[in-house]
């Protein structure tokens, strides 16, 4: 309102406060969960590709929403992502063409298995034309609240810890680190983060248990060399 010209306190850093300890599934964990579901049934079909996008893409909840048809390229095996979904009281609905950071705007690479899952779903999703939603069941785009349902129904299954959608978001973020052993720079850049720092900083415990191999692998190079520590 202008009634004072500066604002001091923007001058002082945000107080650091204990990150949020939030859930997700490990892969052995996301096995079990995705052998609940009957593929020949349309709406369990529809929740298996749900969860299943999620945990091998690591796209944002409401990135996810947002998707439709012509983002997916299937041919090339990538995914454009580059919008977010915005939902209003009444079932009100709008597709933000911005991400939550400029890193957000990004391709992501997808493995054969997933694309046989979209493929597999668009042939029968009722509404699956260039302009229609990816994860929509009926045409209209999902909500958070049929996301949890959906995640919290699976893991009861499964007996699995019941995690949210941003869980998902963490479990493929656990997956790219403990089980493909990628780097913070792969990780925060197929995940849409700003810089490697945030990744850092809400992932280091997963490096920090990441089974240490750089001392084993220098040992095995130098007797592959013949380099010891008392030379002849």
């Amino acid at each position: 309102m202008e009634y004072i010209k500066t604002f001091p306190c923007k001058s002082l850093d945000n107080p650091r406060s204990k990150r949020p300890d939030t859930k997700f599934w490990t892969f052995e964990e996301f096995k079990k969960v995705i052998s609940t579901f009957n593929l020949t049934d349309y709406e369990d079909l529809h929740r298996y590709t749900v969860i299943w996008v999620y945990y091998m893409t690591g796209v944002r909840v409401s990135e996810g929403f947002s998707l439709i048809w012509s983002d997916c390229d299937l041919e090339n095996k990538r995914l454009f992502v580059h919008s977010t979904l915005e939902v209003f009281k009444g079932g009100i609905h709008h597709r933000k063409e911005h991400t939550k950071t400029d890193a957000g705007i990004r391709f992501i690479d997808l493995d054969d298995e997933t694309v046989k899952v979209l493929n597999r779903w668009r042939k029968v999703q009722i509404s699956n034309s260039d302009d229609d939603y990816i994860l929509s069941k009926f045409g209209s785009p999902m909500v958070k609240s049929t996301l949890t349902r959906m995640l919290k129904r699976h893991a009861k299954l499964a007996e699995v810890p019941e995690i949210t959608g941003k869980g998902l978001r963490h479990s493929h973020d656990s997956f790219m680190i403990n089980v493909l052993g990628k780097d913070v720079l792969s990780v925060s850049q197929r995940s849409g983060r700003i810089d490697k720092a945030t990744t850092l900083n809400t992932y280091s415990h997963f490096y920090n248990a990441n089974k240490q191999t750089i001392g084993s692998e220098i040992t095995d190079l130098l007797q592959k060399e013949g380099v010891i520590s008392t030379p002849r």
